[in-house]
């Protein structure tokens, strides 16, 4: 069967389970600068997307069975971790780390999803190494 003769997948969009949209939202929006795309009509809110750069995360009142994880590959993350690291409450649950897939970093939502980080790998660090903040931006 070609690709024509069926109905085709337009995107998928990552769903992730949290105990308040509204604190999710300013979580995504004030700390990762995320941008509120629409939000659900019921007060309070029990479904919502946010968005940077043309891709989405939709967050869903409800508490899932296990915490979800996102993969975000970007650029920038240098700039990423400088802003996180001076922000108050946010959980670091891997400080960048130079892998032979990507730079990589891991940190938590107020609902306990990972939000994991990749840009390109580091050419000067070791694989493996956590990299100084200043090797970040070689």
């Amino acid at each position: 069967m070609a690709a024509s003769d069926r109905d085709m997948v337009e995107n998928t969009i990552p769903v992730l389970g949290v105990a308040d949209v509204r604190a999710s939202i300013r979580f995504f929006c004030d700390v990762l600068e995320f941008k509120l795309d629409w939000q659900g009509e019921a007060d309070p809110p029990q479904i919502a997307s946010v968005s940077r750069d043309g891709h989405a995360i939709m967050l869903q009142c409800g508490k899932p069975a296990a915490p979800g994880c996102v993969w975000l590959g970007m650029s920038g993350l240098a700039s990423l971790w400088a802003r996180l690291r001076s922000q108050v409450g946010v959980v670091v649950v891997q400080r960048p780390t130079n892998q032979r897939w990507a730079l990589e970093m891991k940190i938590q939502d107020p609902d306990g999803n990972i939000l994991w980080f990749g840009t390109e790998p580091l050419t000067n660090v070791a694989f493996g190494q956590e990299p100084a903040d200043g090797d970040l931006l070689t």
